[in-house]
């Protein structure tokens, strides 16, 4: 049996004001169980928990059913796994799911989950969506049905209500890849949020990948070197040894009284005449029949999903339709044409010479 309660005081990653469905009040201690309260298959990392009473109100029948959910979609785990115990526990011949190849994508309309399976799955076997309160499986079709392309699978999270939900896609050697995932109710999780794990934070954000460490902080680094000030006005470096220090975080030079010494041209301005007139460059990941090509312009970059076609085409690759273009590439819609043929056109000349493109409104195939 669930209920749904409202959280009154944070717990786990649950602010307050989240209504969260959750299992019957636990009434007895047990060595499983450290404290009575309100039983919850994922607190945030795909572990289950309890939420205690003190941080809970019990909410009187169920929230009103909804066509669409806004509230946002927060990865928690990606597993990869033999269910029964027995069978060898060695990862399996057809690779991994990794998680930071599980998106979560926000549009205005709607909120898609997608990832790939790490090879060409028209011969995977079953694909399961569980709401795990519950425990409802809300759809479990053959892996293929869900297929977008070889290897792609894409979830429109809209119409699941806040929740605890797993998708579990198999194959028939019993090698399982698992994403766990909450949807929240609208409006969470949302900042203020002091010490927020990694995936809360990247959710808060609004980014698409969820599961990666935060980036660590920068460090202010000290001067390598002390320099002395000049012993006299008008001082000028004699000819002779110099000190260079070069790293990440500075460019200095020291003559050999130890006094610095302006460069004889700014560094950082060569960088940024350098930058600008590079043309842009592609970047190529594979995992498996697909992966991910990166397109980089100066200080903007993001990705493209691909996957090996069939037929006449080589390659698929997946660019955002118009009304999506500006919030996934932080580009302008008057360059969306110019960008998509300079990336058709490098793809070719790097990857497939001799091939022809042909783009649609959401993907472009290279063809034989």
């Amino acid at each position: 049996m669930t209920i749904y309660c409202k959280i009154t005081h944070h717990t786990h990653v649950f602010q307050p004001g989240n209504i969260v469905e959750v299992r019957r009040r636990i009434l007895e201690k047990s060595p499983e169980v450290a404290e009575s309260g309100y039983f919850i298959p994922d607190t945030g990392d795909g572990t289950p928990g309890i939420i205690p009473l003190s941080a809970a109100e019990p909410i009187t029948g169920q929230p009103p059913a909804e066509e669409a959910y806004y509230g946002k979609c927060v990865l928690t785990k990606v597993m990869n796994f033999y269910p029964n115990p027995a069978d060898n526990q060695a990862p399996g011949p057809v690779g991994v799911v990794k998680p930071e190849n599980v998106r979560i994508v926000h549009y205005h309309d709607c909120q898609q989950l997608f990832f790939h399976m790490p090879q060409y799955a028209w011969d995977a076997g079953t694909l399961r969506i569980t709401n795990t309160c519950p425990e409802v499986v809300l759809e479990e079709k053959r892996v293929r049905d869900r297929l977008n392309g070889g290897t792609m699978i894409l979830i429109n999270t809209l119409p699941y209500p806040p929740g605890c939900y797993t998708i579990d896609a198999d194959w028939p050697d019993g090698w399982t890849h698992r994403i766990c995932f909450i949807k929240f109710t609208e409006g969470f999780p949302k900042a203020p949020y002091e010490n927020a794990p990694a995936n809360i934070y990247r959710a808060i954000r609004n980014e698409e990948v969820h599961l990666l460490p935060l980036p660590e902080p920068e460090k202010n680094e000290k001067p390598t070197f002390t320099p002395k000030p000049k012993p006299y006005e008008g001082y000028e470096s004699p000819a002779g040894n110099m000190h260079i220090v070069q790293n990440d975080h500075e460019y200095r030079l020291f003559d050999s009284n130890g006094v610095e010494m302006e460069p004889a041209f700014d560094t950082e301005k060569l960088r940024r005449d350098l930058m600008s007139r590079f043309l842009p460059t592609l970047e190529y990941t594979q995992e498996g029949r697909g992966g991910t090509i990166y397109y980089q312009e100066g200080d903007i970059r993001f990705g493209l999903d691909w996957e090996f076609g069939g037929g006449n085409a080589v390659v698929i690759f997946y660019i955002p339709e118009v009304k999506y273009w500006e919030a996934q590439t932080r580009t302008p819609l008057s360059r969306r044409d110019e960008i998509i043929e300079f990336i058709c056109r490098q793809v070719i000349r790097d990857q497939a010479p001799g091939c022809t493109y042909k783009i649609y409104h959401n993907s472009v195939s290279i063809l034989h």
